[in-house]
């Protein structure tokens, strides 16, 4: 059999010494390469010119509720909990006259991740007959309780364990604020588990088998986090000040806390995304991708990124925050607050790239990494087009301007990558797609880009 033909030789030791010359003989290059191996590249290249343009952080159009205080995640990839419970207390803070206020975000993380290692087991059970070595099961076993998240798994948690205030079940147990031992040590025991479900003979003993399983896991996750202190549908008392000082008590669960204070109609929200790869107004849905067992897959409409802007601009409108998700950090400065493609200057060095942002997804150079929240949004009055949005992030008040960013429509455009909106706020057209059983959804597997969970 005749060898396949090489494309290009080995590196050349001249060429490198040529090219090298060459080189030390470019002023510019040797004013970049000096810069750059002084200082950090970020820092560096940071267009403080074009910094100046962002100093007026004012918006024509935002949401009326002050959304104090400034959240943080700390160490750990909640960034959708955050997102979510941040958009939905807006809703809280309005009907109280609360002046700040947060969901608990740890009561969601616990059942969350209890979800997942229940799920793991399932897609574990689901595939035994799978060759170890397929790119299904060890992508199922590379991490298979991590902290991130999308929103409809959001939703599934809401919908089985409802919402508490923060005042009730707070982060006070270290692992929920820097998980990363936790997720360690619970990673290695569901390979071992998975192991011995691979192992298994017996299909009539599985289900005891899973059950003793759940129960080991269960007493680990004691071990990091205390259960809460309240069931689901469990009545639970709080008491709580309102703005004007004035103390009142409220007797409810967690299930219709969710419904009649955070206001959450769970038929509503829909998850939509901007795919270049593929044909706009298709739903996508990945496969095998979950957190609770019988709950909502993960499924998207593709549209495209106009569309989406506008549907920004419209909910901003209607005093509704948008939960997002984007690339995060690229293009993004913490210290100035801003997301921004020109506010770096790789032209200086010579840097360009070339690629769209469908061959960016393509070529593994991007993908959804964390959620935030839009709060406002600056439309240009001639063009009625947006040019900027106000971003609350859960990085803390010292990431950003007090927590909060200013993107550019441009930054939306490329590496912005799902917002969630109301499927009421959607054109009838649009809307049906999700309840069609005619629509052939385009399905993706597990460790599709699009797959990504937010952190």
């Amino acid at each position: 059999m005749t060898p396949l033909a090489r494309t290009m030789s080995g590196l050349n030791i001249r060429n490198l010494v040529h090219w090298d010359k060459e080189l030390k003989n470019d002023r510019a290059h040797r004013l970049a390469a000096t810069v750059l191996k002084n200082y950090n590249a970020d820092d560096a290249l940071l267009n403080r010119s074009r910094l100046q343009e962002f100093e007026n952080r004012s918006f024509n159009h935002q949401v009326t509720v002050d959304q104090l205080p400034v959240t943080n995640q700390r160490s750990s990839g909640r960034c959708w909990l955050f997102a979510a419970t941040n958009q939905l207390r807006l809703n809280i803070i309005q009907n109280l006259n609360l002046k700040e206020f947060e969901i608990s975000q740890a009561y969601l993380f616990f059942y969350d991740k209890l979800e997942k290692a229940n799920y793991f087991l399932d897609q574990i059970v689901q595939t035994r007959k799978e060759s170890i070595d397929s790119r299904l099961v060890q992508h199922l076993l590379k991490s298979p309780t991590e902290d991130g998240g999308q929103y409809s798994m959001f939703l599934n948690l809401v919908r089985k364990y409802g919402l508490i205030p923060k005042d009730i079940y707070g982060d006070l147990s270290y692992s929920s604020t820097s998980s990363s031992k936790w997720n360690a040590l619970l990673t290695s025991k569901l390979r071992d588990f998975a192991q011995e479900l691979r192992e298994f003979s017996s299909d009539e003993d599985i289900a005891d088998k899973l059950t003793s399983m759940q129960h080991e896991l269960f007493k680990i996750f004691t071990l990091f986090m205390d259960l809460p202190p309240v069931q689901p549908d469990e009545e639970f008392s709080w008491t709580y000040s309102d703005k004007d000082k004035k103390l009142h008590t409220i007797k409810t669960t967690p299930l219709k806390f969710a419904k009649e204070y955070a206001q959450l109609d769970d038929s509503k929200p829909v998850s939509l995304i901007n795919d270049p790869r593929h044909e706009y107004g298709r739903i996508i849905e990945i496969d095998r991708l979950g957190n609770v067992l019988g709950g909502e897959t993960v499924r998207y409409l593709n549209l495209d990124s106009e569309t989406l802007s506008q549907l920004v601009v419209d909910r901003i409108k209607n005093n509704k925050a948008v939960f997002f998700g984007s690339h995060t950090p690229r293009y993004m400065n913490k210290k100035f607050g801003i997301m921004d493609l020109q506010s770096w200057n790789y032209e200086a060095i010579g840097y360009h790239l070339k690629q769209s942002k469908e061959a960016r997804i393509r070529y593994g150079d991007s993908l959804m990494t964390h959620a935030m929240l839009i709060t406002a949004v600056h439309v240009d009055e001639s063009s009625d087009k947006p040019l900027r949005y106000r971003v609350e992030n859960s990085w803390g008040k010292d990431s950003g301007k007090e927590g909060s960013y200013v993107m550019t429509h441009e930054y939306f455009e490329q590496y912005s990558f799902q917002i969630v909106a109301d499927i009421d706020q959607l054109p009838q057209e649009l809307a049906k797609k999700f309840h069609d059983e005619q629509e052939e959804p385009i399905l993706l597997p597990l460790w599709d880009p699009m797959g990504a969970l937010a952190k």
